[in-house]
């Protein structure tokens, strides 16, 4: 009997847990993941350069398995289009590796537009969520004595074929599925006029100025220019 009754009450107290337990509010679901960044530099440089960059997103909250740096067609010195195609191969290797639909594409100088173009021209539109632009030659640069490399040729003005080509009929390819950045300084002298990084268009085109705005080789790691960056990303993450 003592057995008994003794069973009865475990029986009774483990159902009320139960019950408790039952009615108690679901955990939360974690936070969805951000989409994973891929940065890229620009003409003659390597991904260490983004190394700031990758550092700053994840200090703030981005985790290291969803940063990526990148750069070709060769340290993006030759054509630009080809350069587009190979980081076509490098967007499927992520989203591979990570299991994400899209990724974030964040350009500095001349990537800026072998990025555009992927997106124009190839399939970049289906898997890319935001765009951003750093101090990118959008309408050629005045500052150009670098014809040597074909790309230079490429942005060396205005009317260059490959320019007329990309930024027609719109600067924004494709703007109803991908979130344009751009963000430019009127302390950088390579990519001249100031002007030049903007995009008709664009979600935002963000311009730094003042005492302390920064040059075309800082900007990718200026405080200010990077904290626009994340607001920028988390602000159109459920476009």
């Amino acid at each position: 009997m003592l057995s008994a009754s003794i069973a009865a009450l475990l029986t009774t107290s483990l159902l009320g847990l139960a019950s408790q337990e039952s009615s108690a509010a679901p955990r939360s679901a974690p936070a969805a993941a951000h989409d994973p960044v891929i940065m890229i530099p620009g003409m003659t440089g390597s991904p260490a350069n983004m190394n700031a960059m990758k550092s700053n997103l994840q200090t703030n909250g981005w985790p290291a398995n969803r940063l990526f740096t990148w750069t070709d067609s060769s340290s993006m010195t030759q054509d630009l289009a080809k350069a587009a195609k190979e980081l076509s191969a490098k967007v499927d290797q992520v989203r591979g590796q990570t299991g994400a639909d899209k990724v974030v594409l964040a350009t500095w100088s001349a990537s800026t537009l072998a990025a555009r173009y992927y997106i124009k021209n190839l399939d970049g539109a289906d898997k890319v969520s935001q765009y951003i632009g750093f101090a990118g030659p959008q309408h050629g640069t005045t500052n150009n004595g670098c014809q040597w490399y074909v790309a230079c040729q490429q942005f060396a003005s205005p009317n260059t074929p490959f320019l007329q080509a990309l930024n027609n009929p719109s600067e924004v390819p494709f703007n109803d599925k991908v979130d344009y950045l751009t963000i430019r300084s009127t302390a950088d002298y390579n990519a001249t006029p100031t002007d030049t990084a903007k995009l008709a268009g664009a979600d935002e085109n963000y311009l730094m100025s003042g005492p302390t705005a920064p040059n075309h080789l800082v900007i990718i790691s200026n405080a200010t220019a990077l904290a626009k960056m994340r607001s920028f990303i988390t602000a159109h993450e459920n476009d």
